[in-house]
């Protein structure tokens, strides 16, 4: 008697959890050149975005602290130039003005974008030839 109740328990918990989870599996074994290049650009230019506003918020950072000025005082004080802001020392404000920081972040944002653009349509070619080789990869998706 106990064991048909313990079975009419289950099947009952069964129909209400509803139908059991599918599993599909399925292999990844091609990536298309051209979506993923596009891909590739996007997430590159948000990169680059994000590196510049990067070098602007430090260096509004260190420039607002005052940490120029007592880094050159320190090179000065190092390399016997006198004082940090005078013509004969090091000014180190000066060599990394905005301009120069910003030149420098925009142009290494650029590189970043071709390089990173061109490795990822490398990359997926690589891929492709290795997943013709081995089959792909193989994923597991659940159907909840």
């Amino acid at each position: 008697m106990k064991e048909r109740l313990k079975a009419a328990a289950k099947s009952a918990a069964s129909r209400a959890a509803g139908p059991a989870p599918k599993q599909v599996k399925l292999k990844l074994v091609h990536i298309d050149f051209w979506s993923a290049v596009k891909a590739g650009l996007l997430v590159t230019i948000a990169t680059g975005i994000a590196m510049i506003v990067g070098f602007f918020l430090i260096w509004l950072v260190v420039s607002s602290t005052g940490l120029f000025g007592s880094l050159s005082t320190l090179i000065n004080g190092i390399i016997g130039g006198g004082s940090g802001t005078t013509a004969d020392g090091v000014n180190v404000a000066e060599q990394l003005s905005l301009p120069r920081v910003m030149s420098f972040a925009i142009t290494t944002a650029l590189f970043n974008i071709v390089i990173g653009t061109l490795l990822t349509g490398v990359s997926a070619l690589i891929y492709n030839v290795i997943a013709r080789l081995t089959g792909g990869i193989s994923v597991g998706f659940t159907n909840n």
